[in-house]
């Protein structure tokens, strides 16, 4: 009974505002798009949802830019640390591959080992839609 409701789940329609994430990729296709829910790998989640787990809107073009930018903030805000009176710490750079979005911490293989590449805070690789490499933040 339980396998027959996970195979309902599947088949039913998302709801209208649901984005199509490729979780191969790490992009999410707006409703209407050519690779909207075609790809082999994904889900149907909130744009909003998409933009916490890092995933990044597809041609760079988001569906609706108050959710994706909500999310980011989200996102932004949870990483930034409560102001202290104390000296703030340095600030974690990270390694951006700026061909494929996703973000090396330091000491990691391919901390500024690609081609293609640059330097910037974590929290603003997260900000310009960069993700996590292996889904784990620097700590």
């Amino acid at each position: 009974m339980l396998a027959l409701l996970l195979l309902l789940a599947w088949a039913l329609p998302a709801a209208a505002a649901d984005v199509w994430v490729n979780t191969s990729s790490g992009v999410y296709h707006c409703p209407g798009g050519q690779y909207y829910g075609t790809t082999k790998r994904g889900r149907f989640m909130s744009e909003r949802e998409a933009a916490q787990h890092g995933y990044r809107a597809a041609y760079g073009r988001t569906c609706s830019r108050d959710e994706a930018a909500a999310g980011r903030q989200q996102v932004i805000q949870q990483l930034t640390p409560p102001a202290r009176n104390a000296a703030p710490a340095a600030a974690t750079r990270v390694w951006i591959n700026t061909g494929s979005h996703v973000y090396h911490c330091p000491g990691t293989r391919y901390y500024g080992a690609t081609k293609q590449g640059r330097y910037a805070s974590e929290v603003e690789a997260i900000a310009s839609g960069n993700r996590p490499a292996y889904g784990a933040r620097c700590n």
